[in-house]
């Protein structure tokens, strides 16, 4: 089939709303218009119009949602897509960006404690006794609070106000995550983080709680002695602000904003490695592990779609999840894995989970539960 590859003709196909978080997403460009693999792609939607409902929104909402930067529980969600697609159902939640469930909130929440313990002026004991008794995590409280206190060192007007904006921040983070069972009404209910608001988010089809950070009275009044204090105000603030919980080093990012701190240094500046103090390597995954599974995985979309079978523990799974082979799924797993490959050429955060560089630091979590 031929098809005028043109500006117009590509902006009325469904094929051209999944390009989230991708050049693409910019509209129309050179690098599109000599996209052969995404021009076939449309020459096969234009073949099967009209195009089922089911198909119509897993396209526009499932792929085009799909995690831009790696997710703390790869690679959930580009299995969740596969079942969407083999079921003919579009999901009803997506955990994707923004998403985290009570484990990764419990977690940080252990976290979060610490710093306000140090905060109150306590000693790393009285913190020790208590996640020692009600922590989540099963690991030496004693050695985590004894070199944390060690890397906060004394206190200062300047380390007191940035750690309590840094507990702010994070509590934000954990009242505004959503998960299916948690639409940001769960958590936090008992903290002022911010004016309320409500409205609907992609991931969901129902509106959620939303609450704006800045507009605290008592933010802008820290903010204000922080900038008064110290010239390196915005990288410290940046940085606080920067992250979110699904990230799959957030805790890693928690512990390096926490030795920057403790230095009175911006993360920007400090120059040398940040050791791991907080026992956080099992809360975010191997990248090696991560790297070889994403290897085989892209293969076994192509090799699906084609219609040709491969062999293996990944491809068996993308098989069994795909399910029959029928042209509207094989029109959705190509375009699905088009926008795979565009997110791994990324060079940035995405590129870095499933292709570390060799100097990364490598996490202990394993990429499914039943391995771990």
């Amino acid at each position: 089939m031929e098809l005028e590859w043109s500006k117009e003709i590509y902006e009325k196909s469904i094929s051209s709303r999944c390009w989230w978080y991708t050049p693409y997403d910019d509209g129309w460009s050179e690098g599109l218009a000599n996209d052969d693999e995404l021009r076939q792609i449309v020459i096969i939607e234009q073949s099967l119009m009209p195009i089922p409902d089911w198909a119509n929104q897993i396209a526009e909402r499932d792929i085009r949602l799909t995690t831009p930067c790696g997710h703390y529980l790869f690679p959930l969600n580009y299995l969740e897509i596969l079942d969407a697609i083999g079921s003919q159902t579009p999901q009803d939640f997506i955990h994707g960006c923004y998403t985290v469930d009570r484990d990764r909130k419990r977690q940080m929440m252990d976290y979060v404690f610490c710093l306000d313990a140090w905060l109150a002026g306590a000693s790393w004991e009285s913190a020790v006794n208590e996640l020692s008794a009600l922590g989540y995590r099963n690991i030496d409280w004693h050695t985590v609070c004894n070199d944390l206190w060690k890397v906060m060192g004394e206190h200062t007007e300047l380390k007191d106000l940035l750690v309590e904006r840094l507990i702010y921040s994070q509590r934000w983070k954990l009242k505004a995550c959503i998960w299916d069972d948690d639409l940001a009404n769960e958590v936090g209910r008992d903290q002022y983080l911010g004016d309320y608001s409500s409205k609907y988010d992609d991931n969901y089809t129902k509106p959620i709680a939303g609450f704006n950070e800045r507009s605290s009275p008592r933010i802008k009044k820290l903010e204000a002695r922080i900038k008064e204090l110290c010239p390196d105000w915005e990288d410290y603030l940046f940085n606080i602000e920067y992250g979110w919980l699904c990230a799959p080093k957030a805790f890693r990012y928690l512990e390096r904003l926490i030795w920057s701190i403790g230095q009175e240094k911006p993360m920007q500046r400090v120059e040398v490695p940040v050791p791991g103090f907080l026992q956080c390597d099992n809360t975010y995954i191997n990248q090696d592990l991560a790297s070889e599974w994403w290897k085989a995985f892209i293969p076994a979309l192509d090799s699906w779609w084609k219609g040709q079978t491969v062999r293996g523990k990944v491809a068996n799974d993308v098989y069994k999840r795909l399910d029959e082979v029928t042209p509207i799924k094989q029109w959705l797993v190509r375009l699905l894995t088009r926008k795979l490959k565009r997110l791994d050429e990324n060079n940035e955060e995405f590129t870095r989970l499933v292709s570390p560089p060799s100097n990364s630091r490598r996490g202990t979590k394993s990429l499914f539960k039943d391995e771990g």
